[in-house]
């Protein structure tokens, strides 16, 4: 029962809210389950041969080409995610959001055969290090070397989930392999030649009569030129690897990254799932009885 009432008596709209809760929980059971069974059966991938298209790869953290701090902290970071609450009502029990947020910036994955950019925009990220506080904290001054400062006061909490460099990440998502050719000579060649046509300074190289405008030989030696310039380019980028990116699917399939133990975290959906199963069956239980009573 809940709230200490019998079906029969209670409220139809406490009923419908059991019959919600209970909806809620079946569907809740079967994505958690579909998710743990996901990560169990998926066999991980290295990044040197990994197939294009849905894989699972574990590796070392690392932090982006461009330092990244998390807001709250000033920690050098991979990933971060806060929130800031202020304290609201009376009783003190009761907490608005001022600000939240988390990144978008890409870092890298290493898994010792190869590197992979984690694009993580639209992520499930479940962060091993996180913290949450009241009160003032120590926080890094940005700029200083190691020098920290007291920030914060009594009414506000703070929260921040972390994924730090070194730290070992697990990631499901959609691996692509990016080839530095991969966009056609010809392509690459017309995009030059109209960016040198609308180069104020770039036409007057090729303007070699003064006339302000390109005649049919200066305008094929301005082609020759970019033709030229575009297959020296390419002959430089067919030499590099290619890059390898992670990102979010298409499709429904999770992206997750986390970096909690692989078998912790399978055993916690695991409970989780269990928990909205028990909280699905008493909800419908509760909701069903009640309107048979009162029907």
């Amino acid at each position: 029962m809940l709230r200490g009432l019998s079906p029969s008596s209670a409220p139809l709209q406490l009923l419908l809210m059991g019959l919600a809760l209970g909806a809620i929980g079946i569907v809740q059971f079967f994505r958690l389950q579909h998710r743990r069974r996901v990560m169990e059966d998926m066999p991980t991938a290295r990044i040197r041969s990994a197939a294009q298209g849905y894989v699972e790869l574990v590796g070392q953290a690392l932090a982006p080409d461009l330092p990244l701090f998390s807001p709250i902290t000033r920690t050098p970071c991979c990933w971060y995610r806060y929130k800031i609450e202020r304290r609201d009502g009376s009783d003190g029990d009761k907490w608005t959001t001022e600000e939240q947020g988390a990144s978008t910036a890409q870092f890298w994955l290493d898994d010792e055969t190869g590197r992979c950019i984690i694009d993580p925009e639209g992520a499930e990220v479940r962060a091993r290090t996180r913290s949450t506080w009241t009160g003032a904290a120590a926080q890094l001054i940005p700029g200083s070397r190691g020098e920290v400062m007291l920030a914060g006061d009594n009414d506000h909490r703070y929260t921040e989930h972390l994924i730090l460099p070194g730290q070992t990440l697990y990631a499901l998502g959609w691996f692509a392999s990016l080839s530095p050719l991969q966009a056609s000579k010809h392509e690459e060649v017309r995009e030059r030649i109209a960016a040198w046509k609308a180069d104020p300074q770039q036409r007057r190289a090729f303007d070699t009569n003064g006339d302000g405008e390109l005649d049919m030989a200066e305008f094929e030696q301005l082609r020759q030129q970019a033709a030229a310039t575009v297959e020296a380019e390419r002959r430089e980028r067919a030499v590099l690897p290619q890059t390898h990116v992670l990102k979010k699917p298409n499709d429904r399939r999770v992206f997750l990254l986390t970096t909690e133990p692989h078998d912790d975290l399978t055993r916690t959906l695991r409970w989780q799932a269990w928990g909205w199963l028990l909280a699905g069956v008493l909800g419908l239980g509760y909701g069903g009885a009640g309107l048979l009573m009162r029907f």
